[in-house]
């Protein structure tokens, strides 16, 4: 004879297991940051209303899945299970609407266009912006450092950006270089630094604080930097500030907060300074061409809207910078 038992409460939630994509996008991100308030503002709610779509989710598929020590979130074992799973929904979901958006814009002929945080990138996109300004399907926007993810996702179409040796490339992208450097540029004010150009000795800098752009104007400079330091010299800078654009960090240089350090020829791109910063170009020889600045799209790319903003954006370049 088989004895049969009324399902608890637990179980028959696990049967429900009424889950929507907002509980599981908040909980992967809770679980990644551990921070109730960021996670928060990522998502435009406030910190009580992640606490409930925690909670709320927890009873949904009956297993706790954080643990909540002061300021913080931990998973829990069970926790550990079920965020695996959730990242797998959560990335073929983003996969899906990325699909979606994309065939939407080959459907209206529109073309998303990415511009990062770089110098070549502003003055390209006021040169193009006069241009795609008679194109109304053209949509030009900044991107971020993760712009490879982004156009091999479909989320853009055309990204225009700078990036140091081989940071960002992959089979499934293209790129049109329009602009190559070598080496990298250090900048510093001669009143707070008695630097000797000519016998100028890279180590004397790491005993410094370093002012760098981050990943948005050179993508892979910075992690270059950490890892050349480290295997060069077997020790890294005294103290790193990182800036989103090269001018800030140089403008700090000025200020002598520090030495500028830029991929290439990063004087020619400065202006505006108060005071004129003394300079060296080193590494040439052992980095020639490591810095590049260039136009890209999907490896397999065929619309021909997206193509010709390509185009245009490489021959504007190739005649302005």
């Amino acid at each position: 004879m088989r004895i049969s038992r009324k399902p608890c409460a637990r179980e028959r939630e696990r049967g429900r297991m009424d889950v929507d994509l907002n509980s599981l996008t908040v909980f992967c991100d809770l679980a990644g940051s551990g921070n109730f308030s960021e996670t928060g503002r990522r998502h435009g709610i406030s910190q009580p209303a992640v606490s409930l779509t925690i909670f709320q989710l927890e009873t949904a598929v009956g297993l706790v899945l954080l643990e909540r020590p002061a300021g913080g979130a931990k998973l829990t074992p069970a926790g550990v299970h079920f965020l695996a799973r959730a990242q797998e929904v959560c990335r073929s979901y983003r996969d899906f609407k990325d699909g979606v958006g994309r065939n939407a814009r080959q459907l209206d002929h529109e073309v998303r266009v990415g511009f990062d945080g770089s110098w070549h990138a502003g003055s390209l996109h006021r040169e193009f912006g006069k241009v795609s300004g008679k194109s109304p399907g053209i949509v030009c926007g900044s991107i971020g450092e993760n712009w490879g993810d982004d156009l091999e996702a479909g989320r853009v179409d055309v990204v225009v950006a700078g990036r140091f040796l081989q940071a960002g490339m992959t089979a499934g992208i293209q790129e049109a270089v329009v602009r190559q450097e070598s080496g990298i540029t250090i900048a510093w004010h001669p009143s707070f630094y008695p630097f000797d150009r000519k016998e100028f000795n890279f180590p004397e800098v790491l005993r410094t604080t370093l002012l760098v752009p981050d990943g948005k104007a050179a993508k892979g400079f910075g992690s270059f930097l950490e890892h050349w330091c480290g295997y060069a010299y077997g020790t890294q800078a005294a103290h790193t500030v990182v800036f989103e654009h090269e001018l800030e960090a140089a403008r700090a240089a000025d200020a002598g907060f520090g030495i500028f350090l830029g991929p290439g020829d990063a004087m020619q791109r400065l202006g505006g300074l108060e005071h004129e910063l003394d300079f060296v170009r080193t590494f040439e020889f052992l980095l020639p061409e490591a810095y590049r600045f260039g136009v890209y799209c999907r490896a397999d790319e065929r619309t021909k809207e997206v193509l010709g903003a390509a185009a245009t954006i490489v021959k504007l370049g190739r005649k302005t910078i």
